[in-house]
């Protein structure tokens, strides 16, 4: 069993983000955003994404709760190394699931060092203290990266998988951090295309895109939220991670 990534080009809902800057994230974000696998029958299935975090000598790796819900078990869970084309099954790596009761949102410690030191080598990984970022204003730029399964394919014993980055302006609304997701968004050459269905994408973090001040291509990003549902050509929606770092960090210690 193999994983390989196919190269992609951002796309753009209503934030009428900049081509280059658009790529720069997209390329910024190729090593942040994970696919996470499951075993099913023996072979590596497409299931949700997710984002690595670090703590302390460990990581986390933030995704949905809903993950879980069909029974899954954090052991049949594996996330690619990279683009080495292996594979990290979490059985290995002395998984802890950790859930909020009140949202759809999960993390899982990975326990085991030299496991995190191979995730470490192979994805970049976020700062845990940035995770109670708050966003800057109530309506701004948001960009998720995840693995939808409608770009996915199986060639052999290799699952090809092309990622998802979509920008697209977002606000809160009752409790949670909406997007607009139509069914047309431009690619950052131009050219305007079907925009592919979400699933799959769920566990994805929304970045915000935070100004700087500096040239067109310049900005910080924050993470906001991870992505759990949508409608196409209506709307995606994501659970807001400041409450759930509060709680993360209390009981980590």
């Amino acid at each position: 069993m193999s994983w390989a990534r196919v190269d992609t080009e951002p796309l753009d809902v209503d934030s009428n983000v900049g081509a280059e800057r658009a790529r720069a994230i997209g390329r910024a974000l190729e090593r942040v955003a994970v696919p996470i696998l499951t075993l099913h029958n023996g072979r590596a299935e497409p299931l949700a994404s997710g984002a690595l975090y670090g703590f302390g000598t460990s990581l986390l790796l933030l995704t949905c709760r809903h993950v879980f819900d069909d029974g899954a078990s954090v052991g049949d869970l594996g996330l690619p190394l990279g683009d080495s084309g292996r594979i990290l099954w979490l059985r290995a790596a002395r998984p802890r699931v950790l859930v909020d009761p009140g949202a759809d949102l999960a993390a899982i410690r990975i326990g085991c060092r030299h496991c995190a030191g191979l995730l470490r080598r192979h994805w970049r990984v976020a700062p845990f203290d940035s995770l109670g970022s708050q966003a800057r204003a109530q309506t701004q730029t948001y960009v998720l990266a995840g693995f939808p399964y409608a770009q996915m394919r199986r060639v052999g014993a290799v699952l090809h998988a092309r990622p998802v980055v979509v920008f697209a302006r977002g606000q809160m609304a009752d409790g949670q951090l909406q997007l607009s997701y139509r069914r047309i968004a431009r690619r950052a050459d131009g050219v305007e295309i079907h925009a592919p269905a979400l699933d799959g994408v769920s566990g994805a973090t929304l970045w915000s895109v935070v100004e700087t001040g500096g040239d067109g291509v310049e900005c910080v990003l924050q993470p906001a939220a991870v992505q759990s549902t949508f409608k196409h050509d209506a709307y995606l929606k994501a659970a807001p991670l400041s409450g759930f770092f509060r709680q993360l960090r209390s009981r980590l210690g």
